[in-house]
């Protein structure tokens, strides 16, 4: 629905310029006679005094003529005629044709005399009558009309494009503050992701130097146990050693005592023999 709109008031909006322009042209489009002019075409709002003054027009209607000088003797022409300090356009039948290398005399059969009137002041000799329709001229022409056909839509047309203007503003700026939003959660949510990892990565660290330290403490250990063995197992040694020294100094006593009673038992019988 949105867009529908959009592209409606685009299209209005090019409505209302090529309107406005055409209006303006026809304010400021004006002649040195005070009349309408586009190019070759010249337009008349019939009023009271030309009704009078023009062939087959009532007051109200638009007259149209085109610029022409290829006009002859018979045409019913239109020119330019003075009236109270203004001109105003009147329509006659040429009876004569005078000219020369830079301008050209018309004599038209007026009102019971003879007139002459300049080429310049001709208009021409086509024309087309649109009834009833000149007042829109005049309307246009106003400053009435100027205002509330021209102003008017010219100060819509701003007003809604300062609106679009603010609204886009506004959206652009809802939108960067959506995205810094977004960029900021993802951002949170990278960092939180990051400490897990980095915490993660602490703990098995951790878990990697408590495994280190019991595996040393073991070594230790074991160590220690080894160490208590040897003594132990040393010690059990010198203890044997021992034992087997006193066993050797027993026997050896003992084999001292048989000499000794052998010795004695020697001298007894020797003892026995002298006597």
């Amino acid at each position: 629905m949105k867009k529908l709109f959009h592209w409606v008031w685009s299209f209005l909006e090019v409505v209302i310029i090529i309107y406005v322009i055409i209006i303006t042209s026809f304010i400021l489009c004006r002649n040195k006679y005070g009349y309408t002019q586009f190019g070759d075409y010249t337009f008349d709002n019939i009023n009271l005094i030309e009704e009078k003054n023009i062939k087959d027009v009532t007051k109200g209607d638009l007259l149209i003529v085109k610029n022409s000088n290829d006009i002859e003797v018979g045409n019913l022409i239109y020119y330019y005629a003075a009236f109270n300090e203004r001109y105003i356009i009147r329509s006659d039948v040429v009876t004569n044709i005078s000219s020369d290398d830079y301008s050209s005399l018309y004599t038209l059969a007026g009102d019971g005399e003879p007139v002459t009137v300049a080429g310049t002041r001709v208009l021409g000799k086509y024309s087309n009558t649109y009834a009833k329709i000149g007042g829109i001229l005049d309307v246009l022409e106003s400053r009435i009309g100027f205002l509330f056909l021209v102003l008017l839509p010219i100060m819509v047309v701003f007003i809604y494009q300062v609106y679009e203007f603010i609204v886009i503003i506004h959206y652009e700026n809802v939108e960067e503050d959506d995205e810094d939003d977004k960029n900021d959660k993802s951002n949170q949510k990278k960092s939180v992701t990051v400490e897990k990892e980095e915490q993660k990565k602490t703990e098995k660290e951790s878990t990697v130097e408590e495994v280190r330290e019991e595996e040393h403490q073991e070594s230790k250990s074991e160590k220690s146990v080894e160490k208590e063995e040897q003594k132990k197992t040393e010690k059990e040694s010198t203890v044997e050693e021992a034992q087997e020294e006193e066993h050797q100094e027993s026997k050896s006593e003992k084999s001292v005592e048989k000499e000794e009673k052998f010795k004695i038992s020697d001298t007894a019988v020797d003892d026995i023999e002298i006597l």
